[in-house]
Order: structure tokens, then sequence, then C-alpha cells
């Protein structure tokens, strides 16, 4: 398995996704992070950077826009909000894919 993919639908999950993230990066493993519908809330500056160098990180920007938190995502990190359909992209480039 060498590309893992994390759909990330709940906020609190955030601390396991860091971890699955630096644990497969330090076996020389893509990662790639997608936050989705609630994993969207409280999502903060800090845990994105934190995860960047250890995984490719999205977000969707139709579960920003409906939560209200997509004006201060695309500020820092607009080139992270993606569509919906990113989902799919994510299932067919990854080998083994989680949902949390």
């Amino acid at each position: 398995m060498n590309h893992l993919g994390i759909l990330v639908k709940s906020a609190a999950k955030i601390d396991w996704v860091f971890n699955l993230a630096r644990a497969a990066g330090s076996r020389n493993k893509s990662v790639w992070v997608h936050f989705a519908e609630n994993g969207v809330v409280g999502l903060q500056e800090q845990q994105i950077e934190k995860l960047m160098p250890y995984a490719k990180v999205s977000i969707c920007r139709n579960s920003a826009d409906r939560l209200g938190s997509a004006t201060e995502l695309c500020r820092q990190y607009g080139r992270c909000l993606m569509p919906p359909t990113t989902v799919a992209d994510l299932i067919r480039s990854c080998e083994r894919y989680l949902v949390l």
C-alpha cells in the first residue's frame, strides 16, 4: 500500500488523522486527507499546517460554504478548497481509504 486516503467527516477525529498521516508518512507512504461535512467544523489553521508536511490536504468547498467557514479558510488555504467530487478522486487514486 503506497497511497492512503483519509476522509474526515467528524471534527472530533483530528488527532487520529494527524497520527495516521504522520505514521504513514514516516513509512514513505503518500497520504491524502480530505475534510468534508462536519469535519470542516472548527478546522483551525494550525491543524492544517500540522498535517501539510505529511499529507496532501483538501477541504470540501460546499461543506465550508454551508457551515460558514469558507471565507476564513479561503483566505489562508484557498488552494485546498475543492468541489464535492474530490471524494471520488480520493477513492480512485488511493489504494486504501478511511472514513472518520
